[in-house]
């Protein structure tokens, strides 16, 4: 699996465990010696996590494997496996993100997934798999709800960008299609891409064991993260994967059925939607809540986030402004202008929506719809211009 990573830096660390088998089912023995295998090599890196705090989501076939833990681990390759005299060694190398602080709320995160487009449609006629973006679109939006942290997922029913040929997208493309489904959707987070290759290949297998040939299947998946009220690229990626595809090729195939998604293409898909779920979650961790004003009433502002969210009566929060540069025809960035003058309480609270009375006398007078509000509580960085790196 491949990502070239915009977010924090991490390293990858060795661990080693071994396990006797005696009368244990192997299977059990070797996602236990999987799990001490990834607590030795957290203890080299300084970390403190057991292999009690590991948790492997299921998934784990080949060399790759998705694990949640207490600490920073997010992802796992299983480097070599052997096994000799009843005793089962697992070598291991662990992906090993750094600890670090950084400023939050307790508000959720809203993130929008759009439809992830296959680009090459005429790949998916081996299995007649035409519906394989759309599903792998659903287990990104499962998989990101089902993260630690709190975040409001919204499956979006269209693609962000159409486009039938891989292409480097332009900052202020990006930004201004961003700012747009913003104020559609009301989400401070957009999740959009492609899936580059789903392409059929025959490898030769010339083992001692085996003399033939396998059908195999990539899966490239470009991602993208914006911040749609900041209008700021948080994380670009791309993952490539490949298993064995076993499907018979007169058949089509149900990607609605557990058995395809049991196969090995399914699991490594799910495995690289995981990998991406994990640099997804970590990308906007500590990106400040911002919302937008949506609506006057007589008394008072409307904003875009409610109980769901984890707003309550009583919470205060900041005007802030901000006004897209464009300079050129590639570059967009944005002028933040926090406002701490003029602040907010909220006075009544709906579902996904709150009304807010400004403190000050002219704090009302100040506010345009589609003004950003973000909790007055946490500090707004000194960074006046954002944009992309």
């Amino acid at each position: 699996m491949f990502g070239v990573s915009a977010i924090a830096s991490a390293q990858w660390i060795q661990g080693q465990a071994s396990l006797a088998v005696h009368n244990a089912p192997l299977d059990e023995v070797r996602r236990m010696a999987i799990k001490s295998a990834i607590a030795d090599a957290s203890f080299t890196s300084g970390s403190l996590i057991t292999a009690q705090d590991v948790v492997i989501d299921g998934l784990l076939v080949s060399s790759k494997a998705e694990v949640h833990t207490t600490g920073r681990i997010q992802r796992v390759e299983i480097l070599q496996e052997t096994l000799e005299e009843n005793q089962l060694t697992v070598v291991i190398r662990a992906n090993i993100t750094p600890l670090f602080q950084c400023e939050s709320d307790k508000y959720a995160r809203s993130v929008v997934v759009s439809q992830l487009i296959l680009l090459n449609p005429r790949q998916a006629a081996h299995g007649d798999i035409y519906d394989f973006g759309a599903k792998i679109s659903q287990r990104f939006a499962q998989q990101l709800q089902r993260q630690p942290g709190s975040l409001d997922v919204l499956l979006y029913n269209k693609a962000f960008m159409q486009q039938t040929r891989p292409v480097t997208f332009l900052p202020l493309q990006l930004n201004e299609k961003a700012a747009l489904l913003a104020r559609e959707l009301g989400k401070q987070f957009i999740i959009f891409g492609q899936i580059r290759d789903i392409s059929l290949f025959e490898q030769v297998n010339t083992s001692k064991t085996r003399n033939n040939t396998a059908l195999r299947r990539n899966f490239t998946l470009d991602i993208y993260v914006i911040d749609a009220f900041r209008q700021s690229v948080l994380l670009q990626e791309s993952y490539y994967s490949e298993a064995d595809w076993t499907f018979s090729p007169a058949n089509a195939v149900d990607t609605s059925n557990s058995l395809f998604w049991r196969s090995d293409f399914g699991r490594v898909a799910l495995n690289t939607v995981n990998s991406a779920v994990s640099d997804i979650s970590h990308a906007i961790a500590c990106e400040k809540t911002v919302t937008q004003v949506i609506d006057h009433v007589p008394d008072g502002v409307v904003i875009g986030m409610g109980e769901k969210e984890g707003v309550q009566v009583g919470d205060e929060f900041t005007l802030v402004k901000y006004q897209t540069l464009k300079r050129t025809a590639s570059t967009g960035l944005t002028l933040t202008r926090p406002l701490p003058q003029f602040t907010f309480k909220v006075t009544n609270i709906n579902a996904h929506v709150a009304i807010l009375q400004g403190t000050t006398q002219h704090a009302l007078a100040a506010v345009n719809l589609y003004d950003l509000i973000a909790p007055s509580t946490i500090k707004t960085s000194k960074k006046a211009v954002t944009g992309p790196d």
